[in-house]
């Protein structure tokens, strides 16, 4: 089997030896609890913080929403894969009562950006706080928003810390 410069030989193994799963040893268990300080429990009344993540990557709705983190820290967590189904789910709380205390959303989206469903939620009168969270972070990027109606702006990836300190700065923790 040639694989080096030239005629050389390779120097790669010619042939892989099987590896059984049950031939590893296992790692060591750790106990992981979340604690009260990682994000805040309940909103000022002592009710679940609801948000919504406007995100059209299931990997990011995953990795941003932690859901173990953030469900166990008291946040009610729902999804909008772009920024027409973030405002209709607005419009739904709205109409229903239960409105959002936070909104995080990105900014390029199939079917309507995170601009335009920044414009289109501020046009129903919904106050609610609106964080844009993208990994375009140019001083454009974040005035575009900005211009859009979103308050607060962070760059990606979106942590547990960031996630508390915007919960914190609107008043949500």
């Amino acid at each position: 089997m040639a694989g080096g410069h030239g005629n050389e030989p390779s120097t790669y193994p010619s042939r892989m030896e099987p590896c059984l799963a049950s031939s590893i040893p296992p790692l060591p268990r750790q106990n992981v609890a979340l604690s009260n300080n990682m994000l805040p429990l309940s909103g000022g009344q002592g009710r679940r913080i609801r948000v919504l993540l406007v995100e059209d990557e299931e990997i990011h709705r995953r990795q941003v929403l932690a859901r173990a983190v953030l469900r166990a820290a008291g946040v009610e967590a729902d999804e909008a894969e772009n920024g027409a189904e973030a405002g209709r789910r607005v419009r739904e709380r709205v109409g229903g009562g239960g409105a959002y205390d936070l909104i995080l959303t990105d900014k390029q989206m199939p079917v309507m950006d995170g601009h335009e469903a920044t414009r289109q939620i501020r046009a129903m009168g919904v106050t609610t706080p609106i964080v844009a969270v993208s990994s375009d972070s140019l001083p454009s990027d974040v005035q575009a928003f900005t211009a859009a109606g979103a308050d607060d702006f962070t760059p990606k990836p979106l942590t547990k810390e960031k996630v508390g300190h915007i919960l914190s700065k609107f008043g949500l923790a």
